[in-house]
């Protein structure tokens, strides 16, 4: 087993016959976890061991900045380590775990603990630590650790993690400025969306008026109002609609403000619940009507700047409790690569752009040394078979994530990774 995040046990490999992402055949070695050389009739020193690559498309690894593993406090509905063997079964590499956990990652013992749980992921893992009232003096020990690329602000209440009221907001954002330490945020007002709660049913239906777009808007304005005034980082998670990212290229500020979507928010929508029942589609924020999807969806070669996957599994039983007891959440973090290459098939992004949304954009943004096909950057690969049709959670492919379902199943997608390797060392493979 391989070794989390630096702790990964470095290997070398040699990987014969892959096609770059120009469409040239190469060779690529590995040496120590990192890439030495690239490029066609590439010399493979005796002693280090083949990968066969069959001409399959060679990517780097996808980075999820946003996956909620569960752990501790919430281990039957995954862990560290099976939510990290999800990861690479779908070409993640690299994984961001959020801090909406019992305990919550808060404090840095609780990030300590983190870390021991994650010494054996098959994935690298690192940890957004939560901003809370009364933690601005555990922030920097966290960042020092190594294992911190963000800071997390819920500015609403979502699944274990109740909303930063503004002016803990803006002593976080300040903090957060001066460490050097991108800010992420889940946007949604609470007082837009306390002033709701009487208004509708409550039932999936109506999930998305519970929690309006306007909510997601007015946070969204405050946030960026903060960042103008405090040279932070910001990545605002899960957006839902178009009009952030007209907001964002408003700003003034966007070369420091990255846009994120979700995976559900791009291709699924209000329609795709049939049933009052289905809670499996509540998510936080909600799905929208089928306008703003598609809006959204549109922004992909424009105003959306990385894809993650929100991943936050909860049990089918769970989800089957009437409305106000059925937790928010949807598992996806091993469907992410697949369904951006079926947007490649489809002809909706190019591969450079795909790379840019799955790894590039976040890898330079977070400080990561990865995301680059390239001499010198983490050995973090995929390889791919991009005319590969099939079904999700069907035939051959099974849902690796403890919960054991996906809100995707049943969707036929062309594009399927194949090899995952983490570090220079194999994690996964189809074969």
């Amino acid at each position: 087993m391989c070794k989390g995040a630096e702790g990964l046990a470095m290997n070398d490999l040699f990987i014969e016959d892959v096609r770059l992402p120009d469409g040239r055949r190469a060779g690529v070695l590995v040496t120590g976890g990192r890439i030495e050389s690239i490029g066609p009739d590439l010399a493979r020193p005796a002693e280090v061991p083949v990968l066969p690559g069959k001409g399959r498309l060679l990517l780097p690894g996808a980075i999820d900045a946003h996956v909620h593993f569960r752990q501790p406090g919430a281990e039957y509905k995954e862990t560290l380590l099976s939510g990290a063997a999800s990861a690479v079964k779908g070409g993640v590499t690299t994984c961001m775990d959020m801090p909406n956990t019992s305990p919550p990652t808060t404090t840095l013992a609780a990030l300590q603990e983190k870390i021991r749980l994650a010494q054996d992921s098959q994935a690298n893992l690192y940890f957004n630590f939560g901003a809370a009232p009364d933690n601005l003096d555990q922030v920097p020990a966290a960042l020092e650790t190594g294992r911190v690329k963000a800071l997390k602000i819920f500015m609403g209440p979502s699944t274990g993690q109740g909303g930063l009221a503004p002016e803990f907001m803006e002593r976080h954002i300040s903090q957060a400025a001066r460490l050097g330490l991108p800010v992420m945020v889940h946007a949604e007002d609470i007082d837009d969306l306390e002033n709701e709660q009487d208004r509708w049913p409550h039932d999936v239906h109506h999930h998305h008026k519970l929690r309006p777009a306007g909510a997601e808007l007015k946070a969204v304005a405050q946030a960026l109002e903060l960042a103008a005034s405090h040279p932070v980082k910001l990545i605002i998670c899960h957006v839902t609609q178009a009009e952030v990212c007209r907001m964002v290229e408003k700003s003034g500020i966007g070369d420091r403000v990255r846009v994120e979507a979700s995976p559900h928010h791009l291709f699924l929508s209000t329609g795709s619940i049939k049933n009052p029942r289905e809670n499996r589609f509540r998510v936080n924020p909600p799905l929208r009507e089928e306008e703003r999807r598609s809006a959204l969806l549109a922004e992909l070669n424009t105003g959306i700047n990385t894809l993650g996957s929100d991943h936050a599994p909860h049990t089918l039983e769970e989800k089957e409790q009437e409305y106000d007891r059925a937790p928010s959440g949807l598992p996806g973090v091993e469907y992410l690569l697949p369904l951006a290459l079926d947007c490649c098939s489809k002809g909706l992004i190019s591969i450079q752009r795909l790379i840019e949304l799955t790894s590039l954009n976040a890898a330079e943004f977070l400080g990561l040394n990865k995301g680059r096909l390239e001499a010198g950057y983490d050995a973090d690969l995929v390889l791919v078979d991009p005319e590969h049709v099939w079904n999700i959670g069907a035939g051959d492919d099974r849902v690796a994530s403890k919960c054991g379902w996906t809100p995707y199943e049943g969707f036929s997608i062309t594009g399927r990774p194949e090899v995952t390797i983490v570090s220079g060392r194999i994690v996964y493979s189809i074969d």
